[in-house]
């Protein structure tokens, strides 16, 4: 009797394996496409300074975004980049069915120069959606 409930365990053990590699299988390419980042720049970007440039890092399976607002240094303007943000992703928020978003780290600003020696400000911003 022991014998038997030992071999019917067994089978369902393989029978579960053997089933799961096959899901497996067929997920990875749904959580592929999820994992991908997409880089998404606005149709509307909200601001007056012609030198700026809005971009959206987003990924689906987390629900994150890092937002960047980069511009020349001498015309940035911390309010207007925090202003410009919002709205955007107050835009983003409307358009993918969020209803809201909180911020994962605290708002940063980062300068550099280019390879023309110009020098600018990018304004970064990392939230995460909730539905």
């Amino acid at each position: 009797m022991k014998k038997l409930i030992a071999i019917v365990a067994a089978l369902f053990c393989f029978t579960g394996i053997s089933f799961a590699e096959e899901l497996d299988e067929l997920t990875k390419d749904k959580q592929a496409e999820l994992m991908v980042t997409r880089t998404i720049v606005p149709e509307d970007q909200h601001t007056t300074n012609k030198t700026a440039k809005v971009q959206i890092d987003y990924t689906p399976l987390t629900d994150e975004a890092h937002v960047y607002y980069t511009c020349i240094a001498v015309s940035y303007d911390q309010g207007e980049a925090m202003n410009t943000v919002l709205a955007c992703l107050q835009d983003f928020q409307k358009e993918n069915q969020y209803y809201g978003y909180k911020y994962l780290r605290k708002d940063s600003v980062k300068y550099f120069k280019d390879d023309k020696n110009m020098k600018w400000a990018t304004y970064h911003s990392y939230v995460k959606f909730t539905r």
